[in-house]
């Protein structure tokens, strides 16, 4: 699956913990940017000086409404194009730890994220979970909501039902479905290994915990997934950054109600595990096979005819 460097959609570009000075350089595959910090607010503009090219977020300092350039200082305006020197700012939406990024104006690009988040924001504020830096391409990150059968052989998820794909109202593409469980997986270890024993001794599996699968992916790059019963829902948002190199940086963060703190060590701690076992699996990806598809795939060819139409409009400046 071919993806350019920079589309039109969203990005989870960083977590706050990454953001350790005023200016923090950061990119978009070939997109080079910086997120200036204003206090509790977060700009991010292209890090390009348009003098002589020189990266504002290496040695680059805040004076006023500007950046001194670090290679002749020049006094750069941040996003105001009536200044004779200035770099563009991007369209910006903060949600607890994480920060999110859309290179483009172009509405479509939106897919109904922000309105979505204004619905999340206040009662399941985000918390990180694992960034971890990946050498496959960035669509396969995303692409694992879409992808039932890999929860089974890659996660140890007994099993699911339904788990269809479909386009939502903004645009944003929709897979809905239930894991089957004997319980959920936040139980504390003894209880967990009282029910095991027990279906041992029975010789009977009960399904008792159904918890509902509801992911909806507004761009290639950031899918946002309800999981569990409405009494213990939990939100995990997964998104992908193409490197500059090649591969890029996943990241994973998760949101809770306030009455369920206590359940957030066992989900950070269950998000690093998973995506340290994607990671083995794409890492080691042949990407010249050509794939064999059966029934079984219809949300991934889903998905990715999802990704083709981004493709068809790519950000500006993306192949800087």
């Amino acid at each position: 699956m071919e993806q350019t460097t920079a589309h039109h959609g969203w990005y989870l570009l960083a977590f706050r913990s990454e953001l350790t000075d005023d200016i923090t350089p950061l990119a978009v595959g070939g997109h080079r940017l910086i997120a200036v910090k204003e206090g509790d607010r977060v700009r991010v503009l292209d890090a390009t000086c348009p003098h002589r090219g020189a990266h504002l977020g290496f040695g680059g300092r805040r004076e006023g409404d500007c950046v001194v350039c670090p290679f002749h200082g020049k006094r750069i305006a941040l996003g105001d194009p009536d200044k004779h020197w200035s770099v563009a700012e991007h369209t910006v939406l903060a949600w607890g730890d994480a920060l999110f990024v859309r290179l483009s104006d172009d509405p479509d690009g939106d897919r109904g994220f922000e309105q979505a988040v204004k619905g999340w924001a206040d009662t399941h504020p985000l918390v990180e979970a694992v960034g971890l830096q990946v050498d496959v391409h960035p669509a396969y990150v995303v692409e694992n909501a879409f992808d039932p059968d890999h929860f089974k052989a890659v996660h140890g998820v007994p099993g699911t039902r339904g788990m269809a794909a479909r386009t939502g109202d903004s645009g944003e593409l929709v897979i809905e479905g239930e894991f089957l469980m004997q319980t959920s997986p936040w139980q504390d270890a003894r209880r967990l290994e009282e029910i095991r024993w027990q279906a041992i001794r029975t010789r009977t599996v009960r399904w008792d915990y159904r918890p509902r699968f509801l992911a909806r992916a507004f761009s290639p790059s950031v899918v946002v997934t309800e999981f569990g019963p409405p009494e213990e829902l939990h939100v995990i948002v997964t998104g992908s950054v193409p490197a500059p190199g090649g591969g890029c940086t996943a990241r994973v963060a998760i949101g809770v109600r306030t009455d369920q703190q206590a359940a957030l060590p066992a989900l950070v701690g269950g998000s690093r595990k998973a995506l340290e076992e994607d990671k083995v699996v794409w890492e080691n990806l042949d990407p010249h096979a050509v794939p064999r598809y059966d029934a079984r795939d219809e949300p991934v060819l889903a998905f990715r005819a999802f990704c083709a139409d981004f493709a068809t409009r790519t950000a500006p400046g993306g192949a800087r």
